[in-house]
């Protein structure tokens, strides 16, 4: 049986983690080429979000750098978080999620500013 979930300072600290890891990825199409890019952003997605972002060009991501600290903004279950990093297009919000405790937090989507989930 896999563990639980429970929220404590190590799952904080890995969704905190795992949101700015997400952001700096998806934050780099000017560095990469495509398959570079992508190649860096898919294992860090959920498979439910994988095919939503595989159709996106980098060359159309406004976000070229991270430019603050990230912030846990929701934790209601452990497994699910929402982490807000800020960037030099605005802050966007991570969405993560994981399977149990020991499975490691994704992205099931990256929340632009001004964009509501």
């Amino acid at each position: 049986m896999a563990p639980v979930p429970v929220w404590d300072s190590a799952s904080r600290d890995a969704a905190l983690a795992a949101g700015t890891t997400v952001m700096d990825a998806f934050a780099r199409p000017v560095k990469l080429d495509e398959r570079q890019w992508w190649e860096a952003l898919e294992p860090l997605l959920t498979p439910r979000a994988q095919p939503d972002y595989a159709t996106v060009d980098p060359r159309n991501v406004p976000v070229t750098k991270l430019t603050g600290k990230a912030e846990l903004v929701e934790e209601g279950s452990a497994y699910v978080a929402r982490v807000k990093v800020s960037t030099n297009a605005g802050a966007y919000v991570v969405v993560l999620s994981r399977r149990d405790a020991a499975a490691p937090w994704l992205a099931d989507d990256l929340v632009p500013p001004g964009r509501q989930r």
